[in-house]
């Protein structure tokens, strides 16, 4: 370490976390990212990209500007960010913006670095805040995500403004291992380095018949007993490993999870039972509330095994992810999402599946061989594993060759643009012009020139679709018609609401029905039908509930079926009616155990839904305040009913601090109807009806009476009341408190 361009500080600081030397690529792009260059890293999993970027953020701050990292998922900023906070002795201040609340500019312009996702840092461009004026250097983490469908679109168009607006900006791109990341590298601007570098050697291969057929062609028994996966989980368990296990659904994760119980118990020590079931204690306080996902892991973890999928709430998906890599986990049933980054490897990687449910197409579709390589790649614990196995299952010869040839022989996948997608178009052509960053039709063609799109794309497609998206936003007022762009009155607010264009034609539609008095669920039922709420999946057993509660509401229903602008079939409206039923629900109390069995639905599913509705009820009560205000009062109370999931006779309790709908309904039929019934009553009354000192001193700090229960929770109490359950806090200063964008 001593012979590297770092001063003595932050050499110490690197030391104490364990790392003696750089591995290979980390040397090679160390001198360039010192020196300020751009580059694109791209290596395979746990080869230690993430530090290359945390050395261009920290160089970038000691010369006085800041750093922004871009992330593609929630749980990965998360992570990144308390990552950097082993930094912070050195006096770097990192904040985290990922959800659906916008930035305070003051707690913004305090901090050196901000973990984002691309959404949240578009947020920032199209605001122009000032922060980014003293940006040094942008991570693009995971870029060979510009890929994907969802958030390509996003991370491209960021990235280009932001190289456009600061043309001496350092990027610093971390990517996988991809067939063109050359091409991705010329685009950025950045020196190119590559390396197939891995500190834990992986073994590739594929399991048939109690055989491991390796990609050097070496083979190795696996010892009876057991079918393919407890097999497998059994026997790396045995040697000291842990495992992970890959399927295609979230059904089969928690299936396979609860089948590997009698593999798994009987190999834990009785040191390792103890701290499963303090894991299990800490799963229990995770929330106020009872969720199908606490109680399926509540009989899992004791033994060892979870599963990890979008139906856990992410307080419950922080703890699995904690135990797994606390090594009190034996073994971890996940969906794909889980390979997308987050830092979970394992000895033993297995995935079952090569092929899900597509439903663009109503049918199985086999799995990009890009997602294949991100999941095997999680295998090998680097300072706990020599080696990594990273295993598909096959179950016969013929299926062992196509797994072979298919994906573990196979070249990587290039990186495509997907920004031609339409929805996309609509929201990022308006954003430009409503944020002043284009003013003329050849500034509009000379950005997407500069797009990854027209580096490596013929333009004509895309120029054809931007036509016809600004003939969209002219005729439906977004923008001005004539030859110079300019957003309306109408356009910059839906920029600023960060919404689809498309669901901003809809609310305001629904704002001009709407009637006074209108019923909370055909607002939500609205809100539902666009394109910013994807609706939940229609099962066969819903379909006639639904159609009875649609010829119910068909009279109120403010979104008809084959109306422009979606022209929504039958079907789409009854999908529409399950999300808005889901939702009252939710504002009617209704427990989440029993919400979630009705209808089939996970409690993380039920989250961002949730999320999602708040969010679009907040931007129709924008809506409503500039262009229909009789409908503001009644949108803004349905938005905060959502957001806490309470009935309306306790919307001014739910909005106090670190209370939510289940303490607000103690305090309720305790008798406290509001604040003001709180202000008046006796500190110890407030304390019984909480079952906590604690919480009642957090209420009476809200209501200017702190310290009448006491710091220690002392008081004239004739029986002891239980303190709260506390819960680990993370070091990252959160910034997300002011409800404004969509989330991301």
């Amino acid at each position: 370490m001593a012979d590297l361009p770092i001063d003595a500080d932050l050499r110490r600081v690197l030391e104490a976390d364990g790392i003696r030397a750089l591995y290979p690529p980390q040397a090679a792009a160390l001198g360039p990212v010192m020196a300020g260059e751009s580059l694109l890293l791209a290596c395979p999993t746990a080869s230690g990209k993430s530090l290359v970027a945390y050395l261009a953020l920290l160089r970038a701050t000691r010369a006085h500007r800041t750093g922004l990292y871009l992330v593609p998922l929630r749980a990965l900023a998360q992570e990144k960010a308390e990552e950097l906070e082993r930094f912070a002795e050195l006096g770097l201040k990192v904040g985290l913006s990922t959800g659906d609340f916008d930035l305070s500019a003051e707690k913004l312009d305090r901090l050196d670095v901000l973990v984002a996702t691309s959404e949240k840092a578009d947020g920032l461009l199209r605001r122009g805040s000032p922060w980014l004026d003293r940006l040094g250097v942008v991570v693009a983490d995971e870029v060979h995500l510009l890929r994907d469908p969802e958030r390509g679109p996003t991370l491209e168009v960021s990235l280009t403004r932001l190289r456009r607006k600061y043309p001496d900006l350092q990027v610093v791109a971390l990517s996988a291992t991809v067939g063109n990341s050359t091409e991705v590298a010329d685009w950025l601007g950045a020196r190119h380095i590559a390396s197939d570098f891995r500190p834990v050697p992986l073994q590739l291969g594929v399991y048939s018949d109690g055989r491991i057929l390796f990609t050097d062609l070496s083979h190795r028994e696996i010892a009876p007993p057991g079918e393919a996966i407890p097999r497998l989980v059994r026997t790396v368990i045995e040697d000291g490993g842990q495992a992970l296990v890959f399927v295609n659904s979230r059904r089969a994760s928690e299936q396979v999870a609860e089948a590997l119980v009698p593999t798994v118990r009987s190999l834990l020590t009785p040191a390792e039972r103890v701290r499963a079931k303090e894991w299990t204690v800490e799963l229990g306080g995770a929330s106020d509330e009872d969720t199908q996902g606490m109680r399926r892991l509540t009989g899992l973890i004791p033994y060892g095994v979870a599963f990890h999928n979008a139906s856990l709430t992410n307080p419950e998906r922080r703890i699995v992810e904690k135990a797994f890599r606390e090594r009190t986990l034996k073994v971890l049933v996940a969906t794909p999402t889980l390979a997308a980054g987050i830092n979970l490897p394992a000895r033993r990687v297995i995935v079952r599946d090569t092929s899900r449910y597509e439903g663009r197409i109503g049918m199985q579709a086999p799995i990009p061989a890009g997602e294949i390589h991100q999941m095997l790649g999680r295998a090998g614990r680097p300072r706990f594993d020599v080696s990594g196995e990273a295993l598909l299952l096959a179950r016969s010869a013929e299926e062992e060759e196509r797994l072979l040839d298919d994906y573990l022989s196979a070249p990587p996948e290039d990186v495509v643009s997907r920004l031609a997608a339409e929805p996309a178009l609509r929201m990022h052509v308006l954003a430009l012009v409503a944020s002043g960053a284009v003013r003329s039709e050849a500034e509009l063609t000379s950005f997407f020139a500069a797009t990854f799109y027209g580096r490596t794309l013929p333009l004509i497609e895309l120029e054809t679709k931007v036509r016809n998206v600004r003939r969209f936003l002219e005729e439906n007022d977004f923008l001005t018609p004539g030859a110079r762009l300019e957003a309306t009155r109408f356009g910059r607010l839906t920029s600023d609401l960060y919404l689809d264009p498309l669901t901003a034609v809809v609310l305001r539609q629904v704002l001009e029905r709407a009637p006074i008095g209108v019923k909370p669920f055909a607002l939500l039922a609205a809100v539902a039908t666009t394109p910013d709420l994807p609706p939940l999946y229609l099962r066969r057993d819903d379909e006639a509930d639904l159609m009875v509660r649609f010829t119910d509401e068909l009279e109120e229903i403010l979104v008809k079926p084959d109306e422009a602008p979606l022209h929504l079939d039958l079907d789409g409206i009854l999908a529409s009616l399950k999300t808005a039923s889901v939702l009252e629900a939710w504002i009617d109390e209704v427990p989440i155990v029993e919400l979630t069995e009705r209808w089939g639905i996970g409690a993380g599913d039920l989250r961002t839904k949730v999320e999602d509705a708040e969010w679009l009820l907040y931007a129709a009560g924008r809506l409503a305040a500039t262009f229909q205000r009789r409908l503001g009062r009644a949108i803004d109370d349905l938005a905060t009913r959502v957001r806490y999931g309470a009935r309306e006779e306790l919307l001014d309790l739910v909005r106090m601090r670190g209370i939510g709908r289940v303490r607000s309904r103690m305090l309720y039929r305790a008798g406290f109807a509001d604040r003001e019934a709180l202000r008046r009553a006796p500190a110890d009354r407030i304390a019984v009806a909480l079952h906590s000192r604690t919480l009642a001193d957090l209420v009476l700090s809200q209501l200017g009476r702190k310290g009448e229960v006491g710091a220690t929770g002392e008081s004239t109490l004739a029986s002891p009341v239980p303190a709260a359950p506390k819960g680990r806090k993370p070091k990252v200063r959160r910034l997300d408190e002011y409800p404004a964008e969509g989330p991301s």
